[in-house]
């Protein structure tokens, strides 16, 4: 990584542990509670019995202090840089939007995310009531609501929108 500021990627995990690759065990997503609980334990019970657990879900033994490519920027270097980036609302390019994603694998079924959006978003998280896993329409706007509540890193990201999105607002102009 550079010292741009950003962390690396987060490895897909649950609870802290490795996600076994289930949707290609089982061919489809099994959530962790119920009766699907009994059943996902039983598959990676299986699925942890053919490997070595001491490869898979063992942290790493020795973790290097970060070094950094080039130096990281003392704060007075990166004040103000954004300023230039600053403008009127008609400047920005509405078509570069992005969604949330939600990795249904490292989801652990807490539903924060659904309640987050449906309270203060945009109603665009729904949750399938038999397998309580959550589920993002094409109502989402990309504000990043979920993402900021999901406490599993990385279990929601914001990918690019692969459709125009057609803001809902109430009663069309000239309706009236």
């Amino acid at each position: 990584r550079s010292s741009d500021l950003q962390s690396m990627p987060t490895v897909r995990h649950q609870k802290g542990k490795k996600v076994p690759p289930l949707n290609d065990l089982v061919g489809k997503h099994l959530p962790s509670f119920g009766p699907y609980f009994a059943e996902r334990e039983k598959v990676i019970a299986n699925y942890k019995a053919k490997i070595n657990p001491a490869d898979e879900f063992e942290p790493e033994k020795h973790r290097p202090a970060y070094q950094p490519a080039k130096p990281i920027e003392k704060i007075k270097d990166v004040l103000g840089l954004a300023l230039p980036h600053i403008g009127a609302y008609g400047d920005l390019d509405n078509t570069q939007q992005a969604v949330a994603l939600i990795d249904e694998e490292m989801c652990i079924n807490c539903g924060k995310c659904y309640m987050t959006c449906n309270d203060s978003g945009y109603q665009a998280i729904t949750f399938d009531s038999e397998r309580h896993l959550p589920r993002v329409t094409d109502d989402c706007t990309g504000c990043t609501l979920c993402v900021s509540v999901c406490p599993i890193i990385d279990c929601i990201k914001m990918v690019p929108r692969t459709t125009p999105y057609e803001p809902r607002r109430g009663i069309p102009l000239g309706a009236a």
